[in-house]
This record gives C-alpha cells, structure tokens and sequence, in this order.
C-alpha cells in the first residue's frame, strides 16, 4: 500500500475566489465607515483594516486575529464564512473599536487624513468623528 497525497478541497465551490470574497467585505466594511485596502496573492486575498487586523480569505472563509491568545501563547483566530459579509464585517468592527483604543492615530497621521477623500478616513465607531471635514459644507 502506498501514501495517498489528499488535496484539501473547500466546503463550497469558489466561482468567485478569494479576490470576489475580499471585495465583498471591503464593501460591508466601508458600509460601516470603516477604511479598507485589497491586496490580491495566489489563492489569497488580504483585507487591511487597521495595526493588528487584517483579514485574509481564501474564498471560503475569512480569518483575523481575535485579540486573545492560547494558554500556550498562540493567537487565536476569528472565523466567519464568505457567504455572509456583512455579519463578518460586523465581527471586523468590533475588533476594530477595541483596536483603535489601543492605537490611536498620531497628530501627524490625523493631519495627512484630513486630505483624504471622505470614503477612505478613518471614523471611530464609538459616535466620534476621528479627524474633522476639511471640505468645506
């Protein structure tokens, strides 16, 4: 008898792959005001969120560090599967809040966001603006 090499097949099919899924959550993710950056591997997508969060797909599901660790001193990572976006961009946000406590923006970084764009500012989801308009109403 010899060894079998068994590919790791997904539980649902990937039409759309892991670039659609990163897509779709950034979406749910601006939705929510939340700043969001796509970055496409092999296999891979990557979603950008904020220092420490960064949700990674393979077209199944999406991963992120949970903030906790193991009794051994290993990350835990949350799950959520690519078929619903909007509840896994609801999880990010969470993540996110606790986040943006613990590494608030420097002056100097605030000062270079007031140029951006309104879709890609960050805002606090504790009901405070993090930087004003600099666009005039």
């Amino acid at each position: 008898m010899t060894d079998t090499l068994v590919w790791w097949r997904p539980a649902e099919p990937m039409t759309n792959g892991p670039s659609y899924a990163a897509v779709r959550l950034a979406e749910e993710l601006r939705n929510l005001e939340m700043p969001a950056d796509i970055h496409h591997g092999v296999g891979i997508a990557l979603v950008s969120v904020w220092i420490d969060l960064v949700v990674w797909t393979n077209g199944v599901s999406y991963h992120w560090w949970s903030g906790n660790t193991s009794a051994h001193g290993r990350w835990l990572y949350a799950y959520s599967p690519v078929s619903d976006p909007l509840t896994a961009a609801r999880r990010v946000a969470v993540r996110y809040a606790d986040l943006r406590e613990g590494h608030p923006l420097s002056k100097l970084v605030e000062e270079a966001q007031r140029v951006l764009p309104d879709d890609r500012r960050p805002v606090d989801l504790r009901g405070q603006d993090v930087v004003s308009s600099a666009w005039p109403e």
